[in-house]
């Protein structure tokens, strides 16, 4: 009985933890990359998801109301597209693994549906 009990409780903490790596690459996201920024435009970015898979890496990056999308516009579309590869290549090594990432830029807004700004995979 004992070691039932004892077996039930490791089973149980293991799977507490399962989304930990997920979880640590998405605070090292949010301390890397905190904004979306070209340099002159600065977006603060709300919320990553990250979402390991056995083909693929997806990663959601959540900006807030739509004040952001009008900053968004303002961007520099190819230092976006920079700032987006070095977030997929932060994923990979994170990650430990080498599979192509799925980078989505979503404007999270609270009434109205979300609107995906930007997707790429790389």
């Amino acid at each position: 009985m004992k070691k039932l009990l004892l077996s039930l409780s490791v089973l149980l903490s293991l799977t507490a933890f399962a989304n930990s790596k997920e979880d640590m690459i998405e605070m090292g996201l949010r301390n890397k990359f905190p904004a979306l920024t070209d340099g002159k435009t600065t977006i603060n970015v709300h919320e990553y998801d990250v979402d390991l898979d056995h083909h693929k890496i997806e990663l959601k990056v959540e900006l807030k109301g739509d004040a952001s999308k009008d900053e968004y516009d303002k961007l520099d579309k190819a230092k976006l597209e920079t700032l987006a590869a070095e977030m997929a290549k932060y994923t990979q090594t994170e990650s430990g693994k080498t599979l192509p990432v799925y980078v989505e830029i979503e404007l999270d807004r609270d009434m109205l549906p979300d609107e995906v700004l930007y997707k790429n995979t790389f």
